[in-house]
């Protein structure tokens, strides 16, 4: 599977980790879902929670071993999150992740924006 471009990748045990962010219906789009994969298999999904700044952390399986990986986010720009990205309590991952579909935060600023127009227009 190729790697996502909106993604952040690093490597941890000589197997690739990627996280990405998407903006999620929750909350009607203004929320976002961080996703850790390592190669193509998901290991944690925030599903979008409604906080500024938070943690999310989740126990998985890898090379028979139990690992714990935890991503931490930041206040978030219009098309970016800052992350870092524990597995392990050993940072692996700490920068700023795109969020794929960013242009959906957009729309109930466009609705707020013909709602005014109609108001002044009428």
């Amino acid at each position: 599977m190729p790697l996502p471009k909106s993604a952040c990748h690093a490597s941890w045990n000589g197997i690739v980790v990627s996280v990405t962010a998407r903006l999620v219906p929750r909350y009607a789009w203004t929320t976002a879902s961080i996703d850790v994969f390592l190669e193509d298999q998901p290991i944690l999904k925030t599903g979008g929670v409604f906080k500024i700044s938070a943690s999310h952390s989740e126990g998985f399986k890898s090379q028979n071993s139990e690992h714990s990986a935890e991503v931490s986010w930041g206040k978030a720009t219009l098309r970016s999150f800052s992350i870092i990205l524990k597995i392990d309590d050993a940072q692996v991952i700490k920068s700023s992740v795109p969020i794929q579909n960013w242009w959906l935060a957009l729309w109930p600023w466009a609705a707020l924006s013909v709602f005014v127009a109609w108001r002044v227009l009428a």
